[in-house]
């Protein structure tokens, strides 16, 4: 009880020390109208948030967009063609990749993408287009391994008595496998969606740190995560520049929490 307690009481702290410094910016007026300009420049009170709610946005979807069809087809393969060794092989390879930090992924990134961004679309490379790709390629060890968790659960009776009644092995997974799973695939879709949210480094490393609202998947951008990393060290505490960055770790609180009810929501479902 004692250790539940310290835990509640560190995590209030947290949002009350959030609230504190977010405090003198959030009692002005004309403060919503502020936060969603475009323009971030807050030694002179232009506190646009637009450029990072549309660079969130843009790489957890490019993320999202390569991550969930690999990681289906992977958890898929593993739960109902591997067999035997091979299939404990393939779960702790998984299991040790979705272990490796972040920050390798982005200096993969460096190594890798950036420069094969910069051939193939132009620009410096450094870009949302590269920042989707490392945090799709990131999310791809932890997506495949809980949806192969939930594909395996799938009684074996179910597909058993599709096959007697003469369905193809195909026909099983489309009508029978993935429609029993589907609110656990869900499940690990949420945990995807707020992994991708709250990813900073890898990010960081191969987006280009530009503050102004990008013209495409080539510009280079920030998210809200990356732009807190950056300006945590310009911004001393009691600053405005550093209240707007408690307003902005707020915000994405309140998005975490939201999705772990989502999330926790599917799973009491599931």
């Amino acid at each position: 009880m004692a250790v539940t307690g310290l835990f509640v009481v560190v995590g209030l702290s947290l949002l009350a020390a959030l609230f504190v410094g977010a405090w003198p910016l959030l009692r002005q007026s004309r403060l919503l109208a502020n936060l969603l300009g475009s323009t971030w420049n807050p030694l002179s009170g232009q506190l646009g948030l637009t450029p990072f709610f549309v660079g969130t946005v843009t790489v957890t979807a490019l993320g999202l967009a390569v991550a969930i069809p690999v990681s289906l087809g992977v958890g898929i393969s593993v739960a109902r063609q591997l067999r035997g060794g091979i299939k404990e092989l393939a779960v702790r390879v998984l299991t040790v990749l979705t272990a490796v930090p972040s920050v390798v992924f982005g200096w993969w990134g460096l190594q890798v993408v950036v420069p094969w961004v910069r051939v193939h679309f132009g620009g410096s490379g450094y870009s949302l287009l590269t920042g989707g790709l490392v945090l799709g390629v990131m999310l791809i060890p932890t997506t495949s391994l809980l949806f192969y968790q939930v594909i395996d659960q799938v009684p074996p009776r179910y597909q058993q008595g599709s096959l007697a009644l003469g369905a193809t092995q195909d026909q099983t997974l489309i009508r029978v496998v993935l429609p029993f799973a589907l609110p656990g695939l869900i499940h690990g879709l949420l945990v995807a969606v707020a992994r991708g949210v709250g990813e900073t480094i890898a990010v960081q490393m191969v987006i280009g740190g530009q503050t102004y609202l990008p013209s495409g998947l080539t510009s280079s951008g920030a998210t809200l995560t990356t732009q807190l990393l950056t300006d945590l060290s310009v911004f001393p505490p009691g600053t405005q520049g550093h209240a707007v960055l408690d307003v902005m770790a707020l915000i994405l609180m309140v998005g975490m929490y939201l999705l772990v009810r989502a999330t926790a929501r599917w799973g009491l479902e599931r």
